[in-house]
C-alpha cells in the first residue's frame, strides 16, 4: 500500500479537512448508531447494512466484504483512482497543497526529533512536579482546588527556577540545543553565546494531539511574573489553531454526550473535568479557527460557548458562533454571571447550577440578537434598524438556507416588519466575504483456531489500547504470530508503541491494512470482567506454541529418536540445530 512521498503531515491534514460521513454520504445513505455511522455497503449488494463509518477516526469499514480504511481507500475504491490521483483529488477539494519533495520527507523526519525531544521534557516537567522542588506548585494547586487525580489524568508539570535546568537534564539525555530550540523548549541568548529554559518556575500544562502525544506546553507563573500564561511557540509538531485543550482527554465523554463545552483556559478545562463535565475543550487562544471547529466537528455538532463574561469573550462567543454556523453545527452560548468565568463560577456556585447554565444557554440567533440589543437602542427608530441591519449580516453567513429562512421569520415577527421588507433589504446588500469553513464532501495459511482466536485478541487489544503493545512486545514478538497479515500488523504495533491508526496503517500490505480497520471496529471479544485474565492466557498460548517453539519441539523428538536408535552422526548433528534455535529465540527476543 505505497504512500507515495505525501509526508505524514500533508496527509494528516487531507484527513482532518475532509468529512469522511459526508464523502460517503454521497455513495451510501447513513444512520447514526451509537459512536458509528452504518449503511449498506456501496461495494456490494446487500440488504443488511454492514457498512460502519467511525468520523472520529477517519475510517470505514464493512464486516460484509471487508471494505475498510480512511478517506485516500474510499475515493480510491470508489473511483478507481491511485493513491496518488485519489490524493491529488482530496487535496484538491480540501485546499491542501501537496509538496512531495524530498525535503518534506526531511521535515517529517525533524518532526519525530522533536516529539521525542517533547517527550523527554514532559517527562522532566512530571519529574519536578512531584519532587522537593514541586512543592511550590503542588501547593499553588492545592489552593486553586486541583486534585492530584486531575493533575495526573492532564499530566501536569513544573518548570523550576533557573535558567538552563531543563537544557542540562535533556542535553544530558542526548538531545542537541537546536533540537530544543525547535521544539519550543529553550531559545538563544542574545548575541549567541548559549541557550536558556524558556519555561523557569511555572506550572506546566502539556498540550497534545489527538493520539496523545505532547506536542507543546502551556506555562503558568507561579508569582507575579508577566506574562501570566506563556505558551509555546509554534512548531513542526505544534499549530496553537488546529487543536483543542483536553480533547485528547474529553473526545470520548464528547463522544457519548453528543456535547462538547468549550471554554477559554486550562484551569477552566480542568476544573470542568474535576466537577464532572469531562466533555469542556479549551481553544488555545480566545477565539475559535475553522481549524478547530473542523476539528470538533468530528465528534459532534452540537457545541456551547462558556467563554467569560467580558468583552473578549463576548467577541470570541460570536466569532465562534459564526464559524459554528458556516460549519452547519448547532451552536449556542451559556452566559456567566459579570466577573467570572468557568473555573469561579464552578467552585462557587458548583456543578449543578453550573449544568443549568448549560442546559439554558442561548441559540446562536438569540444571543446575537442580544448582544446587538446592547449595543443599538430598539427603542428608537434609527436604532432599530441598525439592529436588524446587523441581524441581517448575521442570517447572511448562515450556510443553511432553511435556517436562514426561520431566522428572517423570527427577526420579522420580533420587530414588526414585514418578511418581504427584509429580503428586499438581504438582497439590495452586498454578501459580506466570509471565511473559508470546513470542507464537506468536500490471509496466508490457516493455523489452529486456537491459535487464531489468541492472535486475534492480542491484536484488538493493542489496536485498541495502545499501553498494551509495549506489555505484549516484552513477551512475544512478530514472529510469534503465525498468519501473515497478522505478523505485519503486530509487527507494525510493536514498531510503535504510542501511533494512531492511520500512522500504524503506513507500510502495511492490504490484507494487513483491511485487518487493522476492521479490529479498529470490531467490539471486544472479550468481556470488561475477562480481559486481562483472557490476554495472559492468549500470551502464554503463543509463547508455547509459536513457531519456533513449535520447530524446537520437532527437533527435540528427532534427537530422542536419533538416541534410541544410536545414530550418533544424526544426534550430533540435531544437537547442533536444537543450540541454534535456542540461541535464536534468546536473540530475537
Amino acid at each position: 500500500m505505497s504512500r507515495g512521498f505525501l509526508t505524514p503531515e500533508v496527509k494528516e491534514e487531507i484527513r482532518r479537512r475532509t468529512d469522511l460521513v459526508a464523502l460517503v454520504g454521497a455513495h451510501a445513505a447513513l444512520k447514526r448508531s451509537g459512536r458509528y455511522y452504518k449503511g449498506l455497503c456501496p461495494f456490494h449488494q446487500e440488504k443488511t447494512p454492514s457498512f460502519h463509518v467511525d468520523a472520529e477516526r477517519g475510517l470505514f469499514h464493512c464486516f460484509g466484504c471487508g471494505a475498510g480504511g480512511d478517506v485516500f481507500d474510499f475515493v480510491m475504491r470508489t473511483a478507481n483512482l491511485t493513491f496518488a490521483e485519489a490524493a491529488h483529488e482530496l487535496a484538491r477539494r480540501a485546499g491542501v497543497v501537496i509538496d512531495t519533495s524530498p525535503e518534506a520527507a526531511q521535515r517529517a523526519s525533524e518532526r519525530q526529533q522533536l516529539l521525542r525531544a517533547l517527550d523527554a521534557a514532559h517527562d522532566y516537567f512530571r519529574t519536578a512536579l512531584a519532587g522537593p522542588r514541586g512543592k511550590r506548585a503542588r501547593d499553588y494547586l492545592a489552593r486553586r482546588g486541583v486534585n492530584e487525580t486531575v493533575a495526573a489524568r492532564f499530566g501536569l508539570g513544573y518548570a523550576p527556577p533557573g535558567w538552563d535546568g531543563l537544557l542540562g537534564a535533556l542535553g544530558g539525555r542526548g538531545y542537541a540545543p537546536a533540537v530544543l530550540e525547535a521544539a519550543g523548549l529553550v531559545a538563544a541568548r542574545q548575541g549567541g553565546d548559549g541557550y536558556f529554559d524558556m519555561f523557569r518556575d511555572r506550572l506546566i500544562f502539556p498540550i497534545m494531539d489527538l493520539q496523545e502525544r505532547v506536542v507543546a506546553f502551556g506555562g503558568r507563573a507561579l508569582d507575579d511574573s508577566e506574562p501570566k500564561y506563556l505558551n509555546s511557540r509554534e512548531s513542526a509538531a505544534f499549530s496553537k489553531g488546529r487543536l483543542l485543550y483536553a480533547l485528547a482527554q474529553a473526545r470520548e465523554a464528547v463522544r457519548e454526550r453528543g456535547q462538547v463545552l468549550v471554554v477559554e483556559g486550562y484551569m477552566d478545562a480542568l476544573t470542568c473535568h474535576q466537577f464532572g463535565f469531562q466533555n469542556a475543550v479549551a481553544s488555545l487562544g480566545t477565539a475559535l479557527t475553522p481549524e478547530q471547529v473542523a476539528l470538533l466537528r468530528r465528534f459532534t455538532s452540537d457545541v456551547v460557548f462558556v467563554y467569560d463574561a467580558d468583552q473578549a469573550g463576548q467577541a470570541a462567543a460570536e466569532r465562534g458562533l459564526q464559524l459554528c454556523e458556516e460549519a452547519e453545527m448547532v451552536a449556542r452560548v451559556a452566559a456567566l454571571p459579570p466577573g467570572e468565568d468557568p473555573d469561579a463560577f464552578l467552585r462557587k456556585h458548583g456543578a449543578e447550577a453550573f449544568s443549568r447554565m448549560v442546559a439554558t444557554a442561548l441559540p446562536m440567533f438569540e444571543y446575537r440578537l442580544q448582544v446587538a440589543a446592547e449595543r443599538h437602542d430598539p427603542a428608537g427608530r434609527e436604532g432599530r434598524i441598525a439592529l436588524i441591519d446587523e441581524m441581517l449580516t448575521v442570517i447572511q453567513s448562515v450556510a443553511n438556507p432553511v435556517r436562514a429562512a426561520e431566522y428572517l421569520r423570527t427577526l420579522a415577527g420580533r420587530f414588526g416588519v414585514p418578511e418581504d421588507a427584509l429580503r428586499q433589504r438581504l438582497r439590495s446588500r452586498k454578501r459580506a466575504g466570509r471565511p473559508t469553513g470546513p470542507q464537506a464532501g468536500t490471509a496466508g495459511p490457516r493455523g489452529d483456531r486456537a491459535r487464531e482466536e489468541a492472535e486475534r485478541l492480542l491484536l484488538h487489544l493493542m489496536v485498541q489500547e495502545p499501553p498494551r503493545r509495549a506489555e505484549i512486545a516484552a513477551n512475544l514478538r512478530p514472529e510469534s504470530f503465525a498468519l501473515p497479515a497478522h505478523q505485519a500488523l503486530a509487527a507494525a504495533l510493536f514498531a510503535a508503541p504510542r501511533a494512531g491508526v492511520h500512522e500504524i496503517r503506513e507500510g502495511l500490505d492490504d490484507a494487513a491494512a483491511a485487518l487493522l480497520a476492521r479490529l479498529a471496529f470490531e467490539p471486544p471479544p472479550v468481556t470488561a470482567r475477562d480481559k486481562e485474565r483472557a490476554a495472559a492466557e492468549a500470551v502464554r498460548y503463543l509463547v508455547h506454541h509459536e513457531p519456533a517453539a513449535a520447530e524446537r519441539e520437532r527437533v527435540w523428538a528427532a534427537i530422542q529418536a536419533a538416541q534410541a536408535s544410536g545414530d550418533e552422526a544424526e544426534l550430533r548433528r540435531l544437537q547442533a540445530a536444537y543450540a541454534g534455535l535456542i540461541v535464536a529465540g534468546k536473540r530475537g527476543r
